[in-house]
């Protein structure tokens, strides 16, 4: 039989106080939730232990407590070597940066960075499949090495070792080829997009297909305008981790030119997202932008959030901007 929460949450709490006091941090506070892990909270100072439910968002959320107490020194204790080295990877991109630590035995040793993120390298784009999505007013993108055809930001084609896939996700592009196996794609695609079309429109109600990916349409009205934040171009890059799917936030990248000639990079999200941070620091060493652009509904321009963005060791600001539903 498995433990409780309780309990759960009890014994990760006397584990971090073990590894803290091996270290000499102070670690009088009780222990805190943290996600799957736990954390404690001193004066100037967050100690966090992932646990073994998605310990890969754990950073997110300890940058986001140390920026809510003014916390400064963070340390993280990772017991998932890969893990660790990612995110002391992405401490690197931090400053100050957070210390992550390899749990080994009852002690623990500093985690060992992972290589940086290396740039996309887009295949060629599959014959027929710019004239398909241009004729159904379908934006053609690439990512993750996958080609894809989006309406303001939400993804109805995709092209396949197979051909041409339409439908919005996974099972609606293996419902759309079992159902409507017959249809010409140009047929089918069109109809998917008009669906889309239909509920993604400002003064968007609570549909699925109006809620999904809203990064992503945020990030499609930059690149169509990206004078709203400044910049002369904007061009889509890939995300930092490709996402699990439709219902996953995941920070939507584009690199743009600011008025200086600088390379500046954008990173769309909406919501609180606790990816957000680790995600753009990623993305910072891979891009070597000379500053970054978060950029979020105006509702979701957070002080915690403003505080962790700050923690860019590149010039960061977060700035609102409406996204095409209000």
């Amino acid at each position: 039989m498995g433990l409780d929460p309780e309990q759960r949450a009890s014994l990760l709490g006397a584990k971090l106080r073990v590894l803290a006091t091996d270290l000499g941090l102070p670690c009088a506070g009780e222990p805190v939730a943290l996600g799957g892990g736990s954390a404690i909270i001193e004066v100037g100072t967050v100690v966090a232990l992932a646990g073994d439910d998605i310990p890969e968002r754990t950073l997110g959320g300890a940058l986001l407590l140390a920026a809510r107490h003014d916390a400064a020194r963070l340390v993280l204790f990772h017991d998932d070597a890969e893990i660790a080295s990612i995110d002391a990877r992405r401490a690197t991109a931090l400053d100050p940066a957070p210390e992550v630590r390899l749990v080994v035995g009852t002690g623990s040793e500093a985690a060992e960075p992972a290589a940086v993120l290396p740039p996309g390298e887009p295949p060629p784009i599959p014959d027929r499949f710019e004239d398909l999505c241009r004729g159904a007013g379908v934006e053609p993108i690439v990512e993750h090495g996958i080609w894809r055809g989006e309406v303001l930001g939400l993804e109805v084609v995709r092209a396949t070792d197979a051909g041409f896939e339409t439908g919005v996700g996974r099972f609606d592009r293996e419902a759309s080829a079992l159902l409507h196996g017959d249809l010409p794609t140009t047929e089918s695609l069109a109809a998917a997009a008009d669906q889309v079309r239909a509920q993604r429109r400002e003064g968007a109600g609570a549909h699925p297909l109006a809620t999904l990916a809203r990064e992503r349409w945020l990030r499609h009205d930059l690149l169509a305008d990206p004078g709203r934040v400044g910049l002369a171009d904007l061009t889509a890059v890939d995300p930092a981790v490709e996402r699990g799917g439709l219902r996953a936030p995941a920070p939507a990248p584009a690199v743009g030119t600011g008025p200086d000639d600088e390379r500046v990079l954008v990173v769309c999200s909406v919501g609180v997202d606790t990816e957000l941070v680790p995600a753009t620091a990623d993305l910072v060493l891979r891009e070597q932008p000379d500053r970054v652009i978060v950029v979020v509904p105006s509702r979701d321009v957070m002080a915690p959030v403003e505080e962790a963005v700050a923690r860019m060791a590149v010039q960061a600001t977060i700035v609102g901007v409406e996204g095409g539903w209000t």
